[in-house]
């Protein structure tokens, strides 16, 4: 991973393209943003780190499998926080929707993606180095 640092709780912290055609969104976005991007070192995955000045500043993943059904290609924007578990339940609490209940990613954390309550989506991150 290129150089990255964890964030604050309720920083926004990361960018993630999911996309239905990657090598199209990688060539839009070098030739229109001159970023460059680079296969993460944290997971076996297709996925490609944004990288600006040298610091990984979001990804681009294929959306391949039936998991993504009809949804089109889309932007998410992730929070990081201090417990996914407990976050989830704040949401919840507060009106809003938990879409994808938290999971953990081995190299980066837990995350769960959910939705404000008029609908809005955004995902939630707590950090690997943040457990314990």
């Amino acid at each position: 991973m290129a150089e990255f640092t964890i964030p604050k709780a309720g920083e926004i912290c990361w960018r993630e393209l999911r996309t239905k055609d990657l090598g199209a969104a990688i060539g839009f976005y070098t030739k229109l943003f001159g970023w460059t991007t680079k296969q993460t070192a944290v997971s076996p995955m297709d996925y490609k780190e944004i990288i600006i000045d040298g610091t990984a500043h979001g990804g681009i993943m294929p959306m391949e499998g039936d998991d993504w059904g009809n949804a089109p290609s889309h932007w998410a924007t992730y929070i990081a926080v201090d417990s996914a578990d407990e976050t989830v339940k704040k949401i919840a609490d507060n009106g809003g929707s938990v879409r994808v209940p938290p999971f953990d990613a081995p190299g980066v954390g837990r995350m769960a993606m959910v939705s404000d309550p008029s609908g809005a989506d955004f995902a939630i991150i707590q950090f690997e180095q943040q457990h314990g």
